[in-house]
């Protein structure tokens, strides 16, 4: 399942098992409660191979207390089990953003160093559009906008596609958009922004164009987009 899918599930069940704990306040809840605050900070800090042996230890030592009260022992199971989903919730919280936050570096970092290889400014394959442009849309909020702009000549000429690929590189937020060339046409994904910042990229990309000594003619399209199944003609 997608780890951005799965993430509100786990927030959720955190959430619901630490309400538990403190509505139904069965037997040795208040130890419970204590217990899953403390194990926070060793949850979210500790490094990820002593995790499962810290919970491990937890679990043991919460059924041990509670099979000491016969009188109670389902009900202070009951209060342990609560505490065993908060913590390994918050546990598959913590990893799942781990892991995001790793994997966003790792493709900021692709992305990089895709775009500036070998010290100069490039479009990206269309391989490494698509890879890229997936993961901005799985991470991107729901009130952002995503945009795909397609710039296509008039003429399909190689050289005049190269011009166009130049001015959107520079043309582009290097930390957020993305550029491509496919089937006589540029394609530029446009990340978390208005359609007042996409016409101002609009404006730089013609202002550049028009500085070239025979600048080309060219149609942009412009489509807000939430899905890399959108993206239409770049993909057929």
């Amino acid at each position: 399942m997608n780890k951005v899918k799965i993430l509100p599930f786990l927030i959720s069940l955190t959430l619901l098992s630490g309400v538990a704990l403190l509505y139904f306040r069965w037997p040795l809840y208040e130890q419970a409660v204590a217990a899953a605050f403390l194990s926070v900070p060793f949850i979210l800090l500790l490094p990820r191979k002593w995790l499962p042996a810290f919970l491990f230890l937890v679990l043991i030592a919460a059924l041990g207390r509670a099979v000491q009260e016969p009188a109670d022992a389902l009900t202070s199971i009951g209060t342990y089990f609560l505490l065993s989903v908060f913590q390994f919730s918050l546990w598959a919280v913590s990893e799942q953003l781990k892991s995001l936050e790793e994997e966003t570096m790792r493709l900021e970092e692709q992305r990089q160093s895709l775009l500036q290889k070998h010290g100069e400014l490039r479009a990206l394959e269309l391989q490494e559009f698509v890879e890229q442009a997936l993961w901005m849309l799985k991470t991107s909020k729901r009130k952002e906008r995503t945009w795909l702009m397609e710039v296509t000549p008039f003429v399909d000429c190689p050289a005049q596609i190269s011009e166009l690929e130049r001015a959107a590189l520079l043309s582009i937020v290097r930390q957020r958009d993305l550029v491509t060339s496919r089937n006589g046409a540029v394609y530029v994904l446009i990340k978390g922004t208005g359609e007042d910042s996409v016409q101002a990229l609009v404006k730089r990309l013609e202002q550049i164009m028009d500085e070239t000594s025979e600048p080309a003619r060219y149609e942009i399209k412009k489509t807000a987009i939430t899905t890399v199944g959108e993206m239409g003609s770049l993909l057929s």
